[in-house]
């Protein structure tokens, strides 16, 4: 076997098509998901409620979960590259607008309002509520929202991106790499806390110049299908993961140093989204769960489950924070002197399976609506589909011809009978078969 060399990656079949789902894209989902609870859950435990002292475990206990848990939107942005970016899919302009803008806009406004009459809800003392104030109650949205928005410029714009994943090209997707990754390097030297260059000449530069638009979540999209559609070899993976390590453990360092020179204990921006850092430790964690999972063997209760979380990742995103603000008012286990290292993993996993719960009990009261208010069209029949019986004009067939077909059952293309243990012999045997039984 010709040895590959060190930083070549190899192209791996498409994913649609094959009649097989991948697992690891529904893990990386899942993974996500619960990734936004735990990011949540730790903010408002670890940082908004507590009065964190830069000195004291938990606010290192919190910069380290920050950067485990920070930026995975950019997971979701990377997975949904993998599914509306594949060449083997057919999505449309038509389809894009007429199903997934109209299903993000719908799920906006819904639970938009929902957290509205939350808000209005706790309020103390209760409001006079008129239709302005309902309003601008609905308007405001909650701050995880965002991510709707977002998600909804990246479906209008797969049409134009997608033919670039069709074009196959390496050098193509190479050229966008270095172009991302380098845009991303500025970004983070720019937001580097007491570098006082990095504001003056670097946030210009990408703002007069399209370059800065490479950082941005257009190609978070486009690296995620590339990052599924090539594999690294074994030891350029491997240093994939150290680097993400590495990152995760600079980034730290960096809310470290900030605070040592400044005092400020407000996270930095290099451990946010547009940032290298960000971008090495979620490749690394994508490849990982890709590696392990790919081809890994789930139970079919496994498949089950991981499956229904897998779909209902979208309303446990949309829902997550009703549990979490519900905890919150309520200071929930903090009264119980509960240790704040344990509680924000409480938080993380009620709100991510309460989530997945309502979501299931949403989609038992939902689908039986939706199939009376929207009921689908019973498909017609293809122009070009012959009835049983006719031929490709739609006219019966003769009878000589009938007659004739009946003769040469049981017989090659010759009009003979096929002789025993011919392919011809043995079909018609499997058939007779078949129909005896």
């Amino acid at each position: 076997m010709e040895k590959r060399p060190f930083f070549s990656v190899e192209e791996v079949p498409p994913m649609f098509g094959g009649g097989k789902r991948d697992w690891s894209v529904d893990v990386l989902r899942c993974t996500s998901c619960f990734m936004v609870c735990g990011l949540h859950a730790f903010i408002h435990t670890l940082y908004y409620n507590i009065p964190v002292d830069a000195q004291s475990s938990e606010w290192l206990h919190y910069l380290l979960y920050r950067m485990i848990f920070g930026s995975p939107t950019v997971l979701f942005v990377m997975v949904s590259g993998i599914f509306f970016l594949s060449p083997e899919r057919n999505v449309t302009a038509k389809k894009v607008w007429k199903k997934n803008v109209v299903k993000m806009t719908s799920a906006y406004l819904f639970w938009s309002l929902v957290y509205a009459l939350y808000r209005i809800w706790m309020m103390d003392p209760a409001p006079e509520i008129t239709p302005r104030f309902f309003i601008q109650q609905w308007l405001i949205e909650p701050y995880h929202m965002w991510y709707i928005p977002m998600i909804l410029g990246l479906y209008i714009l797969c049409p134009i991106l997608r033919p670039i994943t069709a074009t196959r090209d390496r050098k193509l997707f190479l050229y966008i790499i270095l172009i991302f990754i380098g845009t991303l390097i500025l970004c983070t030297i720019r937001d580097w806390p007491g570098l006082p260059y990095g504001k003056t000449y670097i946030d210009p530069a990408l703002n007069k110049t399209p370059i800065g638009l490479f950082g941005q979540y257009p190609m978070w999209m486009l690296f995620g299908w590339i990052a599924y559609s090539y594999r690294p070899t074994r030891g350029f993976r491997y240093l994939i993961y150290a680097l993400g390590i590495a990152a995760t453990l600079f980034g730290i360092w960096c809310n470290l140093f900030n605070w040592i020179h400044t005092g400020d204990t407000t996270v930095v921006a290099t451990t946010q989204k547009f940032s290298i850092l960000i971008i090495l430790k979620n490749t690394a964690l994508f490849y990982f769960i890709v590696t392990v999972f790919r081809n890994h063997q789930f139970s079919e209760r496994g498949k089950k489950y991981l499956r229904k979380l897998s779909d209902n990742t979208l309303i446990i995103y949309l829902i997550h924070m009703l549990f979490m603000y519900f905890m919150f008012d309520r200071n929930f286990l903090f009264d119980l002197g509960w240790s704040p290292w344990i509680v924000p993993w409480i938080y993380a996993f009620i709100a991510y399976i309460g989530g997945g719960i309502v979501a299931e009990i949403f989609h038992m009261v939902w689908n039986p609506i939706k199939v009376k208010l929207f009921p689908k069209p019973p498909r017609q029949p293809r122009p070009d589909a012959a009835p049983a019986g006719t031929g490709n004009t739609g006219q019966a067939a003769p009878a000589a011809v009938q007659s004739a077909d009946a003769a040469l059952a049981g017989k090659g293309s010759t009009g003979q009978a096929a002789p025993a243990g011919t392919p011809e012999a043995k079909t018609d045997s499997c058939n007779s078969g078949q129909n005896r039984i």
